[in-house]
């Protein structure tokens, strides 16, 4: 049994410390808010229900005290939103300056987020962090139905991994492949970072399906009814510019059709047809997922200034062009009235330096 302190009161943590329970772990939830764990602690634990069975799992701890959270973790997991980064990384840092400290994993780490996430550790005092893993995706695909239980209609397959540096894998994956084990270890962070699955199935949707669902309040199921043929082309432009920054880096990475449906997010038919519109349409474990109630929403907030936009630097650092993805990012910018690209992970936020050779090196 590991000890694995579950960092988010969201959609992933409820998912991670119920399933991590049921495997039998002894999980350490923590979220800032009180309320958000009231009801699991009222019950006894978080209900859960689908793929990963039905019932109670009975959390051994629920926390709003971080340092409580981590006291004897063998794994910190954050399961947050990229905009929450900073200040857990102020806050973790003094916990995990520790000689010794337990390796954390970003679940998921959008584009680039372990390269972030130990520039903010050092930053707030931690010198020598621990070693960072990230995975492209979250390992579930799942909603909280109310307060203090959660619904996963699917235990992720093949998430990619990488670990910062890149050799720690060795430490971190006998415990990581134990709690995953389709975990598909690559070579280093950039493969994760250019393999975000969110950046490129969130934005587009999001763009063009503004008006819709600022009239409906987003009364519609988000992946099936807004994947039109419209937005699975503007997908598909956008993921041959991903798909070209990765190449200029030296990288071979699936296209996205394949990439989804080896997650197990769509059929195997629609990865191998290579059609953005029958991939969305056959995505099985997302046909059930209601579209944000505003455009005030992370698929914004996060996948445009976490997602695209360091890929869009990437892609500068290169000479790779990336028309559709800058478009995405300011119309973006425009909807939210915010500067996406100011507020975003820029290589200098990334702490990787605009020569290849030399940022690859960081990675190793």
């Amino acid at each position: 049994m590991a000890t694995i302190a579950v960092l988010g009161g969201g959609n992933g943590g409820f998912a991670a410390a119920a399933h991590l329970t049921v495997l039998g772990e002894r999980v350490h939830l923590y979220s800032r808010s009180a309320e958000t764990l009231h009801m699991a602690r009222e019950r006894g634990g978080i209900a859960y229900s689908g793929v990963a069975g039905e019932g109670l799992a009975p959390v051994a701890c629920l926390t709003n005290d971080l340092a409580e959270a981590v006291a004897g973790a063998d794994l910190v997991m954050l399961c947050v939103p990229a905009t929450a980064f900073a200040d857990l990384a102020r806050d973790l840092a003094p916990l995990l300056a520790q000689a010794g400290g337990p390796p954390v994993l970003l679940n998921p780490g959008n584009t680039g987020g372990s390269l972030v996430f130990r520039r903010l550790l050092r930053e707030a005092g931690c010198a020598a962090p621990p070693p960072i893993a990230e995975t492209n995706t979250l390992t579930y695909i799942c909603r909280k139905q109310g307060e203090g239980q959660v619904y996963i209609s699917s235990l992720v397959q093949h998430v990619r991994l990488a670990t910062l540096p890149a050799a720690a894998i060795e430490q971190l994956w006998p415990l990581l492949s134990r709690l995953y084990p389709s975990l598909r270890p690559v070579e280093h962070v950039l493969v994760t970072a250019l393999s975000n699955v969110n950046a490129v199935l969130h934005p587009p949707g999001m763009v063009l399906s503004a008006a819709w669902i600022e009239h409906s309040g987003g009364d519609f199921r988000y992946y099936y009814d807004a994947g039109t043929p419209a937005v699975a082309q503007v997908m598909a432009d956008l993921d041959g510019e991903r798909l070209a920054v990765a190449a200029a880096w030296g990288l071979t990475l699936e296209p996205f059709p394949q990439l989804f449906a080896d997650l197990g997010s769509t059929s195997p038919e629609a990865g191998a047809s290579g059609s953005f519109l029958r991939m969305l349409r056959e995505s099985v474990p997302n046909q059930f997922i209601r579209a944000p109630a505003s455009l005030d929403s992370r698929y914004l907030h996060e996948d445009i200034p976490f997602g695209l936009v360091p890929m869009s630097e990437l892609g500068r650092a290169v000479g790779v062009a990336t028309p559709v993805m800058d478009a995405l990012i300011t119309l973006a910018s425009s909807i939210s009235r915010r500067d996406y690209r100011a507020e975003g992970w820029t290589l200098a936020r990334l702490g990787v330096p605009p020569v290849r050779e030399a940022a690859l090196a960081l990675l190793r």
